[in-house]
C-alpha cells in the first residue's frame, strides 16, 4: 500500500478539523461577492471559481481552534482575509501585467486593467465593511497594520525593480512585509479570538511570519523548477515580470563576474525570449540558486514549528506543523 503524500495527509487533517468551517467560508464569500452591478457579479463568480487552497482562511481557523475559540466569528473573519487576499492578487496581476492566474486567464486579461483595479478596490472595501461590523479593535488594528505593510512592500519592490538591484536583505524585507505580514495577521486574529495569554499570542504571530517567508521563498523557487501541469505555475513567469527572487539573487553571488553581467544584461531588456528565460533558468539551477533558497525556506519552516512549542500537544498544533512542512515540500 503506497505511503500517503504529505498533501493528502494534510488535506484529511484540515477537513476533519475545519472542513465545515471552510464550507461556511465559501458561502460567506459567495454572499459577499453578490452585487446589483453585473460586472462585479461576473468577475466575482470568476474569481471565486478560481479555487486555490484557501491557505489564509485555514490558518485563521486553525489558529482560532488552537487558541480555544469555537464560534461564528472565525468563519466571518476567514472570509474577510480571503477577500483581502483576492484583492491583492487582482492588483498584483495588473501591476505585473500577468496573463494567467492559477492556470486560467487573469482578471485583467479577461476584463481589462480598469475593471480589475475597480473590482479589487471593491473587495478591499467590502472586507473592511465586514470588519467594521465585527467591531473588534484588536482585529481591525491587526489587519490595518498588515495592509499598510503590504502596500509599502509593493512600492519598495517596484523601486528595487526599477533600480535593477535587489539584495537578499531587500528580498527578505519585501516578502516579510508583503506575504508574511498578512499570514501573520491571520494567525494573530485566530489567537485574539481565543483570548490567549500574550506569550501564545506572540508565538502564533511569529509562526505566521515564519510560515509566510517559507511559503514565499518556496513559491519563488517554483519559477525555476515547477511541475507546470500540476501546479498551474508557468516556468519563468517571475523572470518575465522582472522580479528578482532569492534563487536568482543567490545565483548572482556564485557565478563569475562575466556570467553575472550576462544575466544582468538580459534582465535589463524590456522583454525576454523563451530561449533567454531558459538560459537564465539553467544558470540558476546549475549554480544551486534553488537549492540555497529552499534551504532557507526549510529553516523558516523549522522556526515556525518551534514557535508552536508554547502550546500543549493537540491535533490543531500538529496540523499547523504539517502546514509548515507542506509549504516548502510541495511536489515540484
Amino acid at each position: 500500500m503506497p505511503t500517503p503524500t504529505l498533501e493528502r495527509v494534510l488535506k484529511e487533517r484540515v477537513t476533519g478539523l475545519v472542513g465545515d468551517d471552510l464550507k461556511a467560508v465559501e458561502a460567506e464569500i459567495a454572499l459577499a461577492l453578490d452585487s446589483p452591478v453585473v460586472l462585479i457579479q461576473e468577475m466575482g463568480a470568476y474569481i471565486a471559481g478560481a479555487g486555490g487552497k484557501r491557505l489564509r482562511p485555514t490558518l485563521l481557523l486553525l489558529a482560532a481552534r488552537l487558541a480555544g475559540y469555537r464560534g461564528p466569528r472565525a468563519t466571518r473573519l476567514a472570509c474577510v482575509v480571503e477577500l483581502l487576499h483576492t484583492a491583492t492578487l487582482i492588483h498584483d496581476d495588473v501591476v505585473d501585467q500577468a496573463p494567467l492566474r492559477r492556470g486560467r486567464p487573469s482578471a485583467n486579461a479577461q476584463w481589462g486593467d480598469d475593471a480589475s483595479v475597480l473590482v479589487g478596490d471593491h473587495l478591499y472595501s467590502k472586507s473592511f465593511a465586514m470588519l467594521v461590523r465585527d467591531n473588534d479593535r484588536g482585529v481591525l488594528e491587526t489587519l490595518a497594520r498588515a495592509t499598510v505593510s503590504m502596500t509599502e512592500a509593493e512600492v519598495f519592490q517596484l523601486e528595487r525593480k526599477r533600480s535593477g538591484v535587489t539584495t537578499e536583505a531587500d528580498y527578505l524585507r519585501i516578502i516579510t512585509q508583503k506575504t508574511a505580514s498578512f499570514m501573520s495577521a491571520c494567525c494573530r486574529i485566530g489567537a485574539l479570538l481565543g483570548g490567549v495569554p500574550d506569550a501564545q499570542l506572540e508565538a502564533l504571530t511569529r509562526y505566521g511570519v515564519d510560515i509566510g517567508v517559507a511559503f514565499q521563498i518556496s513559491d519563488d523557487s517554483l519559477d525555476f523548477n515547477a511541475d507546470q501541469d500540476r501546479l498551474g505555475k508557468a516556468i519563468g513567469a517571475d523572470l518575465r515580470e522582472g522580479k528578482r527572487t532569492l534563487p536568482l539573487i543567490a545565483m548572482l553571488e556564485r557565478v563569475t563576474p562575466g556570467q553575472a553581467e550576462r544575466v544582468r544584461t538580459l534582465l535589463r531588456q524590456r522583454a525576454l525570449t523563451a530561449a533567454e528565460v531558459e538560459e537564465i533558468r539553467r544558470v540558476v539551477l546549475d549554480h544551486e540558486g534553488v537549492d540555497y533558497a529552499l534551504a532557507r525556506a526549510h529553516a523558516y519552516a523549522q522556526g515556525a514549528k518551534a514557535d508552536l512549542a508554547v502550546f500543549p500537544p493537540s491535533e490543531e498544533r500538529e496540523t499547523l506543523a504539517l502546514i509548515a512542512d507542506f509549504v516548502v515540500d510541495r511536489d515540484r
